[in-house]
């Protein structure tokens, strides 16, 4: 429970950061004048640069070699949004890429040309614009393995390319890019002072595909070494590359609830927190994965009092379909809830206790009854009472404020089945006694 307050908590720290950094771009650009403004995203085109330009789109080469003879300069203007250069790429004519890269001074337009190269997958172009200065640093080796090329993959590699930094395999990994693992194999070999960290990356590739339940890239990573039990961050959450959010491939599964994954994992219980993984399946409320991790030996019961977590967290979820598809609130009806009803009855019949640890687990759970029809409180008695989970003097604590007992007494008949009154009052307004008893 706590994990999972944890993580709420980090995403709505990261959507509060997100807010204010964009009002704070809001702000820049509203202080900046329109004339300022213009001044760096407009590029003033002349006739020259137009004229160099077309010279370059339609591969005039000799007339640009001329053009340089005159004295004339080509770091002009010549589009607004792009480079001579990039131009040049566009035309994939090598002697015209070799000559104006060998004129170009801007160590930023080389990098950008030779990212344009790799978009188009050309590694000829690419080996001419290195040859002439570009940096292979200067383009994401992620972006180099999203091309499918093992040619452009090794050519990089070979040429001191990054494989750590920003996970580029990882990225790969996560866009199914099938070659990309020949080279992930191979950069491994020859660079072993970084196998932890490209090992690090198949872990998080692994986390990734746990919580999509493709079992085909499952297969690949377990194939690769990925451990299913190393704890770190996952693809597509970034709140997870907080330390106290890290996860694991085991965490995932649970927490998707996909049996097929946990069962192809296969945790242990002498070896594994099996309890842990109990408590993320019922976070999101996954019936199935509750009772195969209860059935490998998970213990419902892993407070120190002898309560469940688990089991605080799908009481926690009975209120969860109040919210119509318009936002507007509602009544949560037994249909709504029937989902966490399920789990509930799972934990129950394996024995899992309610013993809330705090007074604040008991508000908690009134507050979330009363945010649900009054024949979702009877079935989670009848489940209590089915189960003998709850002793009668909790029972009586939780039903026993006049707003609880107002709101259940369109249910009086059926409750009074179950053996409680509440016809009899102490002083203070709560139950004083009561028959609860055990089917």
């Amino acid at each position: 429970m706590i994990a999972a307050h944890r993580v709420e908590k980090r995403r709505l720290i990261n959507r509060q950061k997100a807010a204010a950094q964009a009002l704070a771009v809001v702000k820049s650009w509203a202080e900046i004048s329109l004339d300022t403004m213009d001044a760096p995203v407009r590029r003033v085109v002349t006739e020259e640069g137009k004229e160099l330009a077309r010279l370059c789109r339609t591969g005039r080469l000799y007339d640009i070699e001329k053009w340089i003879v005159a004295g004339k300069s080509l770091d002009l203007p010549v589009d607004r949004h792009k480079s001579l250069l990039r131009i040049a790429v566009e035309t994939g004519f090598h002697s015209l890429i070799d000559l104006i890269a060998k004129h170009e001074t801007n160590q930023d337009t080389k990098n950008s040309a030779l990212w344009d190269a790799i978009s188009l997958k050309r590694l000829d172009l690419a080996e001419v614009l290195i040859e002439n200065g570009a940096q292979v640093t200067g383009v994401p080796f992620s972006e180099v393995l999203l091309t499918w090329d093992p040619k452009i993959m090794h050519f990089f590699l070979e040429r001191g390319a990054d494989p750590i930094t920003d996970r580029p395999f990882a990225v790969a990994f996560g866009a199914k890019v099938r070659t990309a693992i020949r080279t992930f194999l191979d950069c491994k070999r020859m660079h072993p002072e970084h196998a932890e960290a490209l090992q690090e990356q198949a872990n998080i590739a692994l986390r990734h595909f746990c919580s999509k339940g493709d079992m085909k890239w499952i297969s690949l990573m377990l194939w690769l070494k990925a451990d299913p039990r190393s704890m770190g961050p996952s693809l597509e959450k970034d709140y997870t590359y907080e330390p106290e959010c890290y996860t694991s491939a085991f965490e995932q599964a649970a927490y998707a609830g996909n049996v097929e994954v946990l069962k192809k994992l296969r945790p242990e219980a002498g070896r594994d927190n099996l309890e842990a993984l109990l408590h993320s399946a019922a976070v999101s409320g996954r019936r199935e994965a509750i009772h195969y991790l209860l059935e490998i030996g998970a213990k419902p019961n892993d407070r120190p009092n002898g309560g469940s977590s688990a089991l605080e967290s799908c009481l926690w979820r009975l209120s969860w379909g109040r919210f119509n598809g318009y936002g507007e609130k509602k009544l949560a009806s037994k249909y709504d809830a029937s989902d966490a009803l399920e789990c509930i009855a799972e934990l129950l019949a394996h024995g899992a206790v309610w013993n809330p640890s705090e007074p604040h687990n008991v508000t908690s759970l009134r507050r979330t009854l009363c945010e649900c029809e009054p024949s979702v409180t009877v079935a989670l008695l009848h489940l209590f009472r089915k189960y003998n989970a709850c002793p009668a003097e909790r029972v009586h604590e939780l039903l026993g404020t006049p707003r609880i007992r107002e709101h259940l007494s369109p249910e009086g008949s059926n409750i009074a089945r179950l053996g409680i009154r509440f016809a009899v009052e102490s002083p203070g307004g709560r139950l004083r006694t009561g028959s609860w008893r055990a089917s």
